[in-house]
């Protein structure tokens, strides 16, 4: 089976270090990327500062270019606030993030959830939690995902990836997942280090819920266990990978490795690991 097929019109690289967001378009369009997914949180990229015609700008580029731009919300924020002006804070953001997503007709902001706050202790066996924050951390985690999803328009896909989720929390975010609320983004790499690291329990919510991965996120991994590596440099069996997502509705593949030319590299070699 020739899986490059298959994938090879859903490829976007993870723009950090371009000059600007035009630039990072114009570097997918001269190197067979399908677009690129915009680092929201970089200040050279700071959305907050475009104008209106600058937003036009990027939505007419991508329409004439049959290009997409999704965004990274950013990696400080946390859905396990329980402070209401840290909350408001949270959620004043992600009406300007909706806002400007809108403005360019991006369609998928993909996300991590933030981490409970831990005080591990020293006894045994070692606790990390208290057990009352918990599940004030789960009650907060629900409503402000509630809260968050109806801030965005209907055709924005919020995508929740799989970096540093606690096996705790899982029974809070099935619900949303099952009821379509949001949907799941599949980091290759980072399941690699759950599975090596006992996080099992996370990597299996993600395969039972393949049905809802839609972004995958493509970067090797070294014996040193450093992620980010040039794809085919590495551990990562990337045709296993496809095969175990095999029933995911995927629309986009971005390759997460920096800068442009180590994604350029990564994607010239993926396109040989999946026609092999």
């Amino acid at each position: 089976m020739n899986i490059w097929k298959y994938v090879e019109n859903k490829v976007s690289y993870h723009a950090v270090y371009d000059n600007s967001i035009i630039d990072a378009l114009k570097f997918a369009k001269n190197n067979n990327f399908a677009g690129i997914q915009l680092a929201v949180e970089s200040p050279h990229f700071s959305f907050e500062h475009l104008s209106h015609e600058k937003r036009e700008e990027i939505k007419k580029f991508c329409n004439n270019n049959g290009l997409y731009v999704n965004l990274h919300a950013p990696d400080g924020i946390s859905l396990f606030n329980t402070n209401h002006h840290l909350q408001n804070g949270i959620f004043a953001y992600f009406k300007e993030l909706f806002k400007f997503a809108k403005d360019i007709s991006s369609q998928m902001i993909t996300l991590h959830l933030g981490t409970m706050t831990d005080f591990p202790t020293d006894s045994f066996p070692k606790q990390k939690i208290p057990d009352d924050d918990i599940n004030l951390y789960k009650i907060s985690l629900k409503e402000n995902l509630n809260h968050l999803i109806s801030l965005k328009d209907e055709q924005i896909i919020l995508c929740i990836e799989n970096y540093r989720i606690d096996s705790l929390i899982l029974d809070v975010l099935q619900p949303f997942i099952t009821n379509k609320k949001c949907w799941l983004c599949y980091d290759v790499a980072k399941a690699h280090y759950d599975k090596h690291h006992n996080n099992i329990e996370v990597d299996k919510f993600y395969q039972y819920n393949q049905k809802s991965i839609k972004q995958v996120h493509l970067h090797d991994v070294n014996e040193n266990g450093r992620g980010h590596r040039v794809i085919g440099s590495g551990v990562i069996n990337f045709n296993k990978m496809m095969f175990n997502i095999k029933e995911a509705p995927v629309i986009d593949y971005c390759i997460e490795v920096r800068p442009g030319s180590k994604a350029l590299e990564s994607l010239r070699n993926l396109k040989q690991i999946f026609e092999s």
